[in-house]
Formats: C-alpha cells, sequence, structure tokens
C-alpha cells in the first residue's frame, strides 16, 4: 500500500465511513477506506442495528428536522447505486399512549427501514464501483507526518493521508485518546431470529414508544459502576428478525472489557417466548451529550470525526454531505458546511 495518492483517508467501513467515501467520491476526493472486521468474533454495530429512519423528528432539533428527511436521501442514493436495503416498514408502538399507537396504525408515523443484510452484501461492489480504494486491515499506529499524517497497519503496509476521518464507532478512541470526552462507548446486544414470528402477521417494525437506552447514554460520564437497560423491540432483518435491545456501559472512566459478561440472561429474560435464537453484540459509539461529532478534532490538524450517532441510518444521510463538502468542496461551501456543522450542534468541543 506504500505509494498510494494520499488524499482523504476513513477508518472504518460501517455506514458512517462507507457513505462519507461515497460523498467524497461524488466530489471527486481520491478516497481510501480502511477496513477489519472486529477480531474477537463480535458484530459490527452497523450489521446488527435495527437500521430504523423515522419519517417525522424525534426531537424539537435542528438535526432531527434534517434526519426526518433522511429517507429521500436513501432512495436518491439506491437509484445511483442499486439496492441497499432501504424500504418502507410499517410501525407497531406498544405502550400506554393509546393516541401514538394509533397514529402508527393509522400510517400517520412513517417509518423506512434499511435491512443491514443487504447493505453488508452490497456496500463493497458500491464502493468499488465508485472508485473508493478499500483496505482490509487493522490500523496499528498513526502519527501525525510532514504532510497530513501517516498510518501503520496491520499487513505490514503503511498509508500517507491528507486528511484523516475517524468512522470506526466504538474504535475511534484507541485509535486518537484525545477525543471530547463526551465520545463513549457501550456493548449492544440483540438475540437473532431465523424467521419473523408467525403470530406477528406481516413483517412490521414493533417498537416501544420511547428508548431506555437514551437516558442511559446521557448518564454515563456519572456512572460510578457499569450500568444496563433493556429496550422491547422486534424488527425484520433478512428473513428473520432481531428482538430487543440490551445496551451495557461500563462506570465513568472504565475500560470496556473485550466483551460484556451477563448481557445474555437478561435479554432472554425479558423475551422468554422467542425460543431459539442467536445472540449478537457490538461495541458502539455514542455521545453522551446526544449530538454525534462531525468535524475537526481540535488543536489537531488534517483529524477528523465522524461517529457518536444516536440513529445513525436516519443521521448520517444528511450529515456526511456536509462533512464531504468541509473536507472537498471549494472554499465558500467548505466554509458554509463547516457553519451549518456548527449549528446543528454536532461539531466537535473541547478534548
Amino acid at each position: 500500500m506504500a505509494g498510494a495518492p494520499a488524499g482523504v483517508v476513513i477508518v472504518g467501513g460501517g455506514l458512517a465511513g462507507a457513505w462519507l467515501a461515497l460523498e467524497l467520491r461524488a466530489l471527486g476526493a481520491v478516497v481510501t477506506l480502511i477496513d477489519a472486521a472486529p477480531a474477537d468474533g463480535t458484530a459490527s454495530a452497523t450489521a446488527i442495528s435495527y437500521g430504523l429512519i423515522p419519517g417525522w423528528p424525534l426531537a424539537p432539533t435542528p438535526l432531527a428536522r434534517m434526519a426526518a428527511g433522511a429517507s429521500r436521501r436513501w432512495r436518491r442514493l439506491q437509484r445511483r447505486h442499486g439496492p441497499l436495503g432501504w424500504r418502507r416498514c410499517a410501525l407497531r408502538l406498544q405502550g400506554s399512549n393509546r393516541w401514538l399507537s394509533a397514529l402508527a396504525r393509522l400510517g400517520l408515523l412513517p417509518l423506512a427501514q434499511v435491512d443491514t443484510t443487504v447493505l453488508h452484501q452490497r456496500l463493497p461492489a458500491v464502493l468499488l464501483n465508485a472508485g473508493v480504494k478499500r483496505y482490509t486491515a487493522t490500523v496499528q499506529a498513526m502519527a501525525p507526518a510532514a504532510r497530513g499524517w501517516q498510518l501503520q497497519l496491520s499487513d505490514g503496509s503503511a498509508c500517507q493521508a491528507d486528511q484523516l476521518v475517524l468512522a470506526a464507532g466504538a474504535g475511534c478512541g484507541r485509535l486518537w485518546p484525545a477525543l471530547p470526552q463526551t465520545l463513549c462507548s457501550s456493548w449492544a446486544s440483540v438475540l437473532e431470529l431465523q424467521a419473523f414470528p408467525a403470530a406477528l402477521g406481516a413483517p412490521a417494525a414493533w417498537l416501544p414508544q420511547g428508548f431506555a437506552r437514551l437516558g442511559l447514554e446521557r448518564r454515563a460520564p456519572e456512572l460510578l459502576e457499569p450500568a444496563w437497560v433493556v429496550d422491547p423491540g422486534l424488527v425484520p432483518w433478512g428473513r428473520g428478525a432481531l428482538v430487543g435491545q440490551h445496551t451495557w456501559i461500563a462506570a465513568a472512566g472504565a475500560a470496556a472489557p473485550a466483551a460484556a459478561d451477563g448481557c445474555e440472561p437478561p435479554l432472554r429474560q425479558a423475551f422468554p417466548t422467542v425460543g431459539a435464537a442467536r445472540l449478537r453484540q457490538a461495541a458502539v459509539a455514542f455521545s453522551s451529550s446526544g449530538a454525534p461529532l462531525v468535524g475537526a478534532v481540535e488543536a489537531t490538524p488534517g483529524l477528523w470525526l465522524f461517529t457518536g450517532f444516536s440513529g445513525a441510518f436516519a443521521q448520517v444521510p444528511v450529515l456526511a454531505p456536509l462533512l464531504a463538502q468541509r473536507l472537498a468542496g471549494p472554499a465558500d461551501r467548505a466554509h458554509q458546511a463547516e457553519r451549518r456543522l456548527q449549528q446543528l450542534g454536532v461539531w466537535p468541543q473541547g478534548g
């Protein structure tokens, strides 16, 4: 890999890194994507995501209003690159608010979903056809160089980058520890069913009216001991379904273990009727502020963040074009994109 032309190097080939790479290529940038499957045998966060895209704002913020239109960008991406798993999805809300449940049944809360089994299968060919240079390797070390950044990879090769973007989710902190303290990680666990439960009728997303995970993430910097929650939920996934969301967060300042022991029993206790199901786990990045981190790392020229999403399948499509413009667009559009990211409250603050 030594001697490859420098340009924008993205570390992390999940949804965030891949979408950003496609946006950068559309602007004519030279893009290298470095990615490797987790060494511990767990899944990537993208692979076991529910992949949900609500068609209404989930919060009274500019970013939430933008994210409510993410399905338009998914449809545009599929017209350009072929099927990527996006589809409309029926919604069934579970909870005490009968008014919200009725709105969902009437289709007045529009929902779409990306089937990540399709996305995972199609992304490598889409990136190749778009001209993204993709390498399966782990970044062992990275350091500023006379020109941009120098990366040492697990296959023994080196990589030069003019601009370096960390989109590796929970792995970002290992690569560069001096990142904003709001960037945290958790362990997510779900149960995988081989078939969608026939008793529920036609495939639909069965969701709670609110996810306890979000409140736990906000409290992450204050945790004195590990904490976890189980959120009910069931969504179509390939020919089967994903059930439940177990979220485990270590005490503040503690390093998360290689895997979170004890995640499976509470998840199975919450869903005793699912029968035979496979446990799937992934390390997940989140921001305790509630806003993802999209932009330049303070006092570290040429280093950028694109991570910490709370609803990646809705937030990434609207934020990736802005970061791509900031990295590779003409000067006036780059300036406008940076201002917009700052206005949205996602520009990284401090370290």
